[in-house]
């Protein structure tokens, strides 16, 4: 993706920006050697294998191969375009903004285009939230009121009505100089064929701020019989229920909160808010979703559950949990007696009666969903029950929380904690197994058996910059993807330039593992490395050409192998050769002072 900016304010924003800086307001980082290691954010792990770079403003992660520069790690975070992740680093680190912007239709048109949906569904925002007001809306604003919101609060989250008319937005929006193809790009109007009308109508109109406090989207809840009876925005260029929460916005100024709450509804966060509990959000009309969850996850030591009551509710509850084990974020989930929804709860009780509720352990709510699902009334319920129950403990990695729940299962069952603890053992012995052999399959792929271990060091040892010129030319590579890295560092590119510039996810991937893998030689031991690659690499070669040229004899006349012996022959003296001048070199080097 070309750069919209000047090359030289682009090398300004690399040069001052920090990796580790900017990487540390997403996961905690350990310094480590020359490296800072962490919770890869990209995928769920319990050992950090995510490698970050100082040097060289790169990341690594050694599990999912994720890899890039610290403009690419930002636009991965953020959901940002290359150029507004350069915007983002240059804001950060207080650098002046570009003195001139160089053409790119492209990116300028792609720019162009979410400002103008960003905008215009602003501009629908302000239109509902004017219209909320109108006597003919009075049916949507009776139906907050009815459900306890106040005035003050409805203008807090700028809640509206779409009038029960066909085109009353779209004709808003074009009088504002939007076309329909903008309003529609922007899930604001829908055109079919020959017709087109406001995707909303007759509803109350709930605004979707981002975390930077742009409007992107919209949740509505029907007045009248339409179906469906709740409805969000659709996907598209500034919006995705996946990336996104409800409410996320008033976290902003939000500091040292002991934990962030979740729930279903966009009332239940209203209501909550307007009770004096400010600390929530709340899912987009699906299920929570990991990207949620990095997306909130720093936010606040924990995440509590805070679901409706009803079995539906519950069991969304429990698959929340799922998601928020594995990416590594503690979390409790809150009961409401009488299967209430958080808002009615609320209205019920206030906040006092909220606070009052005891937040459940992850674990105690599995265990307890579980026991549910057997007769334990009966000693054969009472058995299946602790065996699935010890299967559930196999997350468990704290002794002191794992003894305490096999007393708690012992008490239920009458099984001694012992045999529950054998029990227990013996579940995790087998995870420990598949964890094992999850392990070494990623290892094996992530080695990539394709490459050739010599030519990935050789490259190492050329990006590290310590090699003397012309030692390594791009022939020496047999790997494609190696000849072009390597061609682009012979050409003066820096490692961060290079994986700006890789397009497809194998490459960028070795790219990156590569470049996190430069071994800390002086300038003696990177060129004795390097010969010891380049012996390693010719060997290779002369071995398997003599090799295809055997297994050729089998099949030649009597005139043809005398020339192939012959070449054989003149291979193996140049394999010869190529091994003396190494033991020469080692020879040379066993007498040079360190």
């Amino acid at each position: 993706m070309a750069p919209r900016f000047p090359r030289a304010w682009v090398v300004q924003v690399y040069a001052a920006s920090s990796i580790v800086d900017i990487v540390s307001n997403y996961i905690h980082l350990q310094k480590k050697g020359q490296r800072h290691w962490g919770l890869c954010p990209f995928h769920n792990e319990k050992t950090p294998s995510f490698s970050v770079n100082p040097e060289l403003n790169l990341y690594y992660c050694f599990g999912c191969k994720a890899s890039g520069n610290i403009a690419q790690f930002v636009m991965e975070m953020e959901k940002l375009t290359y150029p507004e992740a350069l915007l983002y680093l240059a804001k950060t680190f207080n650098l002046p903004a570009p003195p001139v912007l160089e053409e790119d239709p492209y990116e300028e048109e792609l720019r162009s285009q979410r400002d103008r949906l960003l905008e215009a569904t602003r501009e629908a925002a302000v239109f509902y939230h004017e219209q909320l007001w109108l006597p003919q809306n009075s049916a949507v604003l009776d139906y907050l009121h009815k459900r306890g919101l106040d005035d003050a609060v409805i203008r807090r989250f700028g809640l509206g009505a779409s009038p029960n008319e066909w085109d009353s937005l779209l004709n808003h929006l074009l009088s504002k100089g939007f076309t329909p193809e903008e309003a529609q790009a922007a899930g604001l109007v829908t055109i079919r064929q020959a017709s087109r009308y406001d995707t909303f109508r007759d509803r109350a109109m709930f605004p979707i701020i981002n975390r930077y406090g742009q409007t992107i989207g919209f949740g509505a809840r029907a007045m009248g019989a339409a179906q469906p009876k709740y409805l969000n925005t659709a996907d598209n260029a500034i919006f995705n229920k996946r990336y996104n929460m409800y409410g996320i916005n008033l976290l902003r100024r939000m500091r040292n909160l002991k934990q962030l709450i979740v729930v279903e509804g966009y009332l239940d966060v209203i209501t909550m808010a307007q009770a004096g509990i400010p600390n929530v959000v709340a899912t987009l009309g699906t299920a929570l979703t990991p990207e949620q969850v990095r997306l909130v996850k720093n936010y606040a030591p924990e995440i509590w559950i805070a679901y409706d009551g009803d079995e539906p509710g519950q069991m969304a509850a429990h698959r929340a949990l799922d998601i928020l084990s594995q990416e590594g974020v503690p979390a409790r989930v809150i009961r409401f007696p009488d299967q209430l929804d958080p808002d009615d709860f609320i209205h019920q009780s206030g906040a006092e009666g909220f606070w009052a509720l005891k937040p459940l352990q992850a674990m105690a709510f599995r265990l307890m969903r579980l026991e549910a699902q057997f007769d334990m009334t009966g000693e054969e319920g009472k058995r299946a029950f602790a065996i699935d129950a010890c299967n559930e403990l196999k997350i468990i990695h704290e002794p002191v929380e794992l003894d305490y729940y096999l007393g708690r299962i012992s008490l239920k069952t009458g099984i001694a904690k012992e045999v529950l603890a054998q029990q227990a053992r013996q579940n995790r012995t087998g995870k420990a197994s598949a964890v094992q052999d999850s392990v070494s399959t990623r290892k094996g792929s992530q080695d990539d058996p394709q490459v050739n271990q010599s030519e990935f060091m050789l490259a190492a040892l050329l990006a590290s910059g310590k090699l003397p010129k012309d030692l390594v030319v791009q022939d020496d590579f047999e790997d494609e993807r190696l000849k072009g890295i390597v061609q682009a560092l012979l050409e003066g590119k820096l490692p961060a330039a290079i994986l700006e510039d890789v397009q497809d996810a194998p490459t960028r991937s070795l790219a990156g593992r590569l470049f996190n893998s430069l071994p800390e030689h002086d300038a003696a031991a990177a060129l004795a490395a390097a010969e010891d690659c380049l012996y390693a690499i010719r060997v290779d070669k002369l071995t398997q050409r003599i090799r295809e040229l055997t297994e050729q004899l089998k099949s030649q006349d009597a005139s043809q192998k005398i020339q192939t012996y012959q070449l054989i022959g003149e291979l193996r003296n140049e394999l010869n050769n190529q091994t003396r001048q190494v033991h020469l070199r080692k020879e040379v080097r066993s007498w040079t002072p360190s």
